[in-house]
């Protein structure tokens, strides 16, 4: 990796130049309003006039806490939010994903991006297998700073410590995609005859979204209560303090899970659990084993967890078509209580879930004899 890279990601200034060129006039703006208060209070001796200095001078520190507060957010904080709507949350994919994303081009036309510390390897030994992790942002690493700590990368290192130059681990999700985005990957990837050994898709619960229509307006729905305010829609800590207040008020966001519950005991699981038989059809037609991991909801995770039907599905569906499906919940369920996520603000899993679930796939998906592959 190179140096230029290193350092954009370590710079505080990875802020828009519009920001950068507002903020510096704000600040050279209340330093010229601040010496000429100072002045102004040294050389006037009438009492109504300092008064107002006076007020002045309390507003100004008033400002300047706001101000520093700002400025805390916009260049020191840094995590993001479950749904990626703040300004924080954007700029920490900024410094974070965008410089380090590689590009998997099938033609001139088609490609994606994806976030790995490798290229997709275009061919591979006879002696070794190529395992493709598919996802969302559960997958992605949504929240977690370095590509190093993700359960995927982590499985990797592991595999390569007990089989030298034996498997390969590529990631190729990404945030909000789904079952359908992922069946058209699997398509270009086999008609492109790059080398896919075996393909785990990491189920996030909320995949099924896309299999109900209610869903196909959501987040251009929430988009929709975004700020047009320049106070709550340029900055950091306002804009962030704007979509904390706003997601108690928007029945969409309070009953999201709720909404995904239900979709589980309805039409989208069937439409879902069709679109998943053709994937397995695909990598069954191309001699690729297909593995599922379900990730459940961490925040939810404990006693009286509202999603183990939704689990049962995924295993039931495997279990009769011969197909592996590792449920997740009863691995990371004993850790709870160790914080498992982002924030509260941010369900996503944080590095210790990305470590435990990394343990469990080594341990459950690929136990000693299987780790083989014939010469």
């Amino acid at each position: 990796m190179s140096n230029q890279r290193e350092f954009r990601v370590s710079s505080i200034w990875f802020v828009s130049d519009g920001y950068f060129w507002s903020m510096l006039a704000w600040l050279s703006g209340g330093a010229v309003v601040l010496v000429s208060l100072i002045i102004l209070r040294g050389r006037t001796r009438v009492a109504t006039v300092r008064r107002w200095v006076h007020a002045g001078l309390s507003l100004w520190m008033v400002l300047a806490m706001f101000t520093g507060v700002e400025l805390y957010y916009a260049l020191i904080y840094d995590t993001t939010d479950s749904f990626s709507m703040t300004n924080v949350s954007k700029k920490w994919f900024e410094m974070h994903v965008r410089p380090f994303e590689r590009e998997l081009r099938f033609s001139r036309e088609k490609g994606i991006l994806f976030r790995d510390d490798h290229d997709m390897p275009q061919e591979m030994s006879e002696r070794q297998r190529h395992i493709v992790f598919v996802g969302d942002s559960f997958t992605f690493g949504h929240g977690v700073r370095r590509t190093s700590d993700r359960f995927t990368n982590r499985l990797a290192r592991s595999l390569e410590v007990e089989f030298p130059d034996r498997y390969t681990v590529t990631n190729l999700s990404n945030t909000g995609i789904d079952l359908d985005w992922i069946h058209r990957l699997l398509i270009e990837l086999f008609e492109k005859q790059l080398p896919v050994d075996r393909v785990v898709y990491v189920v996030c619960l909320n995949d099924i979204e896309t299999f109900h229509p209610r869903h196909r307006t959501y987040y251009q729905d929430l988009g929709q209560h975004a700020p047009t305010f320049f106070l709550f829609r340029d900055t950091y800590f306002f804009n962030l303090m704007y979509f904390r207040l706003r997601q108690f008020a928007l029945p969409d966001v309070q009953n999201y899970y709720q909404f995904v519950q239900e979709y589980y005991e309805g039409p989208p699981w069937d439409r879902m659990s069709a679109r998943l038989e053709q994937v397995h059809a695909l990598c069954r037609d191309h001699e690729v084993q297909l593995d599922i991991v379900v990730f459940p909801f961490l925040h939810n995770l404990g006693p009286g967890y509202p999603f183990a039907d939704a689990h049962r599905r995924f295993v039931e569906f495997g279990a009769s078509r011969k197909l592996p499906v590792l449920d997740l919940s009863d691995h990371l369920r004993p850790h709870v209580d160790e914080g498992l996520t982002i924030s509260r603000f941010d369900a996503h899993p944080n590095e210790r879930a990305h470590a435990l679930v990394a343990e469990a796939l080594l341990r459950e998906l690929f136990p000693g004899p299987q780790l083989h592959p014939s010469p």
